[in-house]
């Protein structure tokens, strides 16, 4: 039993100084495996001098335009027109037309021509049409002796034949009175057949200026 005791007390020493040995191999294993692993880390790791790559600038996509709602534009209401002044009052714009019945008249003395035309004007609307036309035959208007034979000084006579018609007018006024258009289309009545006080245009003729109502007659003489 001391033999074997004695034996059995060598192993346990033994034991016990093989135990820290042990223990020291495994430490320094354990060491140097995870200094390993670290040294595998730091290379794995980015470099903490190397600056990053730039990133490549990324062209923006534009967004699709919206299509834009047409704002209405205010109603703008224009400033009235200032009114027009008024025309003069003109005698009415004879008709260019001739009526189909268009009678000719032929005036003599030229110096008379305007006088007619003036007078056919004043009785043309009352036909709608010019009912006489200045062709040079016809009807003959012309200076003529009203004087002698009125014993007067009348502006106008439209004498009557059997052989024809004239309408005469007085040279002794003609250089008095102002307007004439009035005693030729008052002739020119009495060569339609009108007759004083008819209701006629011109046939209740007022004195133009230079003439005046013979007292007791319808005659207008000149001063």
């Amino acid at each position: 039993m001391t033999r074997i005791s004695a034996k059995w007390c060598c192993v346990v020493v033994a034991l016990l100084l093989a135990v820290p040995l042990i223990s020291a191999r495994a430490v320094g294993e354990g060491g140097a495996t995870q200094a390993a692993g670290r040294n595998d880390l730091l290379r794995a790791a980015p470099s903490p001098s190397a600056s990053p790559r730039p990133a490549p600038p990324r062209t923006p996509t534009p967004a699709p335009a919206r299509p834009s709602t047409p704002v209405p534009r205010p109603m703008i209401t224009p400033a009235p027109s200032p009114p027009k002044p008024l025309p003069a009052v003109q005698p009415p714009t004879a008709p260019s037309g001739f009526c189909p019945d268009a009678l000719s008249i032929h005036v003599v003395d030229a110096e008379l021509m305007g006088a007619v035309q003036a007078g056919v004007d004043l009785l043309t609307p009352y036909f709608g049409c010019q009912k006489f036309r200045i062709d040079g035959t016809g009807l003959p208007v012309k200076f003529g002796p009203v004087t002698p034979l009125l014993n007067a000084r009348g502006l106008g006579y439209a004498q009557s034949t059997p052989a024809s018609y004239e309408i005469w007018i007085n040279p002794d006024c003609w250089g008095v009175v102002s307007d004439w258009s009035g005693v030729v289309a008052h002739e020119l009545g009495h060569y339609l057949g009108w007759q004083h006080g008819d209701d006629h245009p011109y046939m209740w003729l007022a004195p133009p200026l230079g003439s005046y109502a013979q007292p007791g007659d319808l005659t207008i003489v000149c001063y």
